[in-house]
């Protein structure tokens, strides 16, 4: 995004690009029980894991396609691609997403969980078209670190 800055004697445009630094839980539970927990809500999402390095608790999905809906979520509450024509574009477009779920221990106790999604999506009818940068809503994120409460017991 390009930002233009005038004032009265010289104007200055300045690049500029949103940052996502993901969505921050603490679960009430040991790193290990949240571990297997995380694992296993991915996989009870759909979520193929690609992406697994047990010593530093890291899992994820850098090139997960998906349309329409994951773990019966809409994808119009998942993610904002825009609208055309009165409807979410994210409920029709195919979309490319990388999730990634990170653990470290809380030093006041607990486990900290850090989701981070980064999605495009791209019209399936029109296949010359640029994809579009997707914004994540946070539902799925939100909805991710619930399983992951549920499953550890807190």
């Amino acid at each position: 995004m390009t930002q233009r800055v005038v004032t009265p004697n010289s104007s200055l445009s300045i690049n500029t690009i949103s940052l996502n630094s993901g969505s921050n839980t603490l679960i009430v539970a040991p790193i290990e029980a949240t571990w297997t927990a995380l694992n296993l809500v991915y996989s009870e999402f759909g979520i193929p894991i690609t992406t697994l390095v047990d010593a530093q608790h890291l899992i994820g999905n850098d090139a997960f396609k998906v349309r329409r809906r994951i773990n019966k979520i809409p994808m119009q509450n998942i993610l904002d691609c825009g609208n055309a024509q009165g409807i979410p574009n994210a409920e029709t477009y195919d979309i490319m997403m990388s999730i990634s779920s990170t653990l470290a221990a809380n030093p006041k106790g607990g486990t900290n969980l850090l989701t981070r999604i980064d999605a495009s999506g791209k019209s399936p009818n029109f296949s010359r078209d640029q994809s579009v940068t997707c914004a994540s809503s946070g539902e799925l994120e939100k909805q991710i670190a619930e399983a992951v409460r549920k499953k550890t017991g807190n």
